[in-house]
């Protein structure tokens, strides 16, 4: 007998495969959403209701894309029953709802406005209704889409995106103008922001409120290794580790692989007094001879690169600067599209192995995501991330996630058995909408199996999540913006501590980490901290520690900063140490203020 988890997992695998064999059909998109709420993953369940979304529209549109294999999907559909239950009348509700305009998922209406019948007597009139009746298969795709509307909105509220929530209410509302639910759900929205601002801040006045431009737009999701995901590689067996350590040879000479023992993060250890919590096994790089300071430790070349800048000159395997243009030395550019330049040989050839071939000739493909406004820069990298993992996936005719850039990432994954945060960045936009656009850019059908397969819902979290967790930045030093990001998978395997042994470097060739020597070295621990400590250099044997956040930072800052990285509150010996010490500078303040 299966638990009610086990019971959702098992409809939520069905349902899968449903959409394998039928793939422009509705319902089980719908079906599959409702086993995702039911599972606590809204946000896998708003995918798969705006897929559905979008198929009710093709079955409407009859000059849509796929309006064909929708309506013949919707056919052979109508009748079936799954689990009992008859599909198309499970989905439709369609008494009741007075008149409405049929409307496209951003809004704009085809054809007028007509009374909502029954599936039956639209179906008996066959086409003995005239010219102007309608096919009986428009009353059932509105029936599916009044139940996308609902699942999507409540779905987004839950993630916290309540600016895409409330915008799909006013959708709906526009084709459904007298569907309760979708009214009902806008005002539990409004209620919620209402709530949250007045916890933030009594005084809050809400007379100038604009729900259209002034709701959040960031959300949140579980950042875990779903139960279904069968990509991710056994990163602690003696065939990964053997793997590993042949490639980092390559970057970096004289380290290895080792499995080692780290502390599992919290956001809530600030609130708990630095307690030590329990332990998760990771790996981190070892040297395997000594090496010194300022002596290179690792230089590491990858496509897996971004860059926000449209016109700037930045190499387009790497994304490092391009190098001063020599009339008589052009720079190397691919032969079919001449726009598009690499900094050396080496990164054209890496290019046209791994990823360019599948955006050859199409300048436009990640346009969508350059030269963002300063609040969205980093998302847009991240997306651009995004593109790229999809040109590299189909030009190497892999799943993204098997990619070896991609395979041997953690991704700050919550523990089995650890209670479900959520901590990994969510939005309508970023995780849904973008990820279809570059698809389509790519022409790709999104619903077939194969491009289902590879860039369903859940995958494009699991890349977000691991790219988050140990993509590297570099900000415009003109406006402190981030501008270029990349995800070097040898570099990611060094682990975090806010007083690195290393420094690292976006340099020509690849990201460089470099051992700190007595002049960088990051000091902590007062006076009494011996001066040897500073030395610089690694040891044999010793852990090579790099920093995925600004090391100049206070500790409670720095601790805020790396929740998005690390997925929880940093403990290294330092933020331990400092935090102690500021705990025992406010107690000794608070003594001081009562004995006045």
């Amino acid at each position: 007998m299966l638990d009610e988890k086990g019971h959702w997992l098992h409809k939520r695998n069905i349902y899968t495969v449903h959409i394998e064999e039928s793939p422009y059909d509705c319902a089980p998109y719908i079906r599959r959403a409702v086993c995702y709420e039911k599972l606590a993953y809204p946000d896998l369940a708003a995918g798969d209701a705006y897929r559905a979304l979008l198929l009710t529209d093709e079955v409407l549109d009859e000059s849509g894309e796929w309006h064909e294999l929708a309506v013949e999907a919707v056919e052979s559909s109508a009748g079936r029953k799954v689990d009992g239950v008859l599909l198309a009348g499970a989905m439709n509700g369609l008494n009741g709802y007075g008149r409405s305009n049929r409307g496209h998922t951003n809004g704009s209406t085809i054809g007028n406005g007509h009374s909502v019948k029954n599936q039956d007597e639209v179906k008996s009139k066959g086409s003995d209704g005239g010219e102007d009746e309608e096919p009986w298969y428009n009353a059932v795709a509105e029936g599916y889409a009044r139940r996308c509307y609902e699942i999507l909105t409540r779905a987004l509220s839950d993630c916290g995106d309540l600016k895409a929530a409330y915008d799909f209410t006013e959708r709906g509302l526009r084709v459904f103008s007298g569907l309760g639910i979708l009214k009902e759900l806008q005002k539990q929205i409004l209620d919620k922001h209402c709530r949250s601002q007045l916890r933030t801040d009594p005084t809050w006045d809400h007379s100038d409120f604009d729900p259209r431009t002034d709701l959040p737009g960031n959300g949140s999701a579980r950042r875990e290794i779903y139960p279904w995901n069968k990509h991710e590689a056994d990163r602690f067996s003696n065939e990964s580790i053997s793997f590993l350590n042949a490639e980092i040879r390559k970057a970096a000479p004289k380290c290895e692989v080792r499995a080692v023992e780290l502390p599992v993060l919290s956001t809530q250890a600030l609130d708990q007094g630095n307690q030590r919590p329990g332990t998760i096994t990771q790996l981190g790089v070892f040297t395997t001879s000594a090496i010194s300071p300022n002596e290179t430790v690792l230089l590491e070349p990858s496509v897996l690169t971004s860059s926000t800048r449209l016109f700037d000159s930045f190499c387009d395997a790497c994304s490092s600067a391009l190098p001063t243009v020599d009339p008589e030395h052009p720079l190397p550019t691919c032969l079919d599209c001449d726009d598009i330049v690499f900094c050396s040989e080496a990164c054209l050839s890496r290019a046209q192995s791994l990823y360019h071939p599948e955006v050859c000739g199409l300048p436009d493909f990640d346009v969508v995501a350059k030269d963002p406004s300063p609040f969205a820069a980093s998302n847009a990298l991240y997306i651009l991330l995004i593109a790229r993992i999809l040109a590299m996936a189909e030009t190497q005719g892999v799943h993204p996630l098997d990619l070896p850039q991609v395979k041997y990432l953690w991704g700050n994954f919550t523990p089995t058995g650890s209670p479900a945060v959520r901590t990994l960045p969510f939005s309508f936009e970023n995780n849904i909408a973008q990820p279809l656009h570059l698809l389509s850019k790519l022409d790709k059908d999104p619903f077939t199996p194969e491009v289902f397969g590879r860039y369903d819902g859940w995958v494009i979290n699991t890349l977000l999540a691991k790219f988050r967790g140990v993509a590297n930045a570099k900000m415009n030093e003109r406006t402190g913006m981030p501008e270029v990001a990349g995800v070097h998978w040898l570099w990611c395997l060094s682990n975090h501590s806010c007083a690195p042994n290393v420094r690292w470097a976006w340099e020509k060739g690849g990201m460089g980490l470099v051992a700190r020597g007595p002049a960088d070295a990051v000091r902590w621990g007062g006076d009494t901290a011996a001066e040897g400590k500073w030395k610089g250099g690694i040891g044999k044997g010793e852990e090579v520690l790099t920093h995925y956040c600004d090391v100049e930072l206070g500790v409670r800052q720095r601790r805020e900063w790396a929740v998005g990285p690390l997925g929880g509150i940093c403990v290294c010996e330092r933020c331990v140490w400092e935090e102690e010490k500021e705990e025992e500078r406010r107690r000794d303040a608070e003594d001081e203020k009562g004995d006045v």
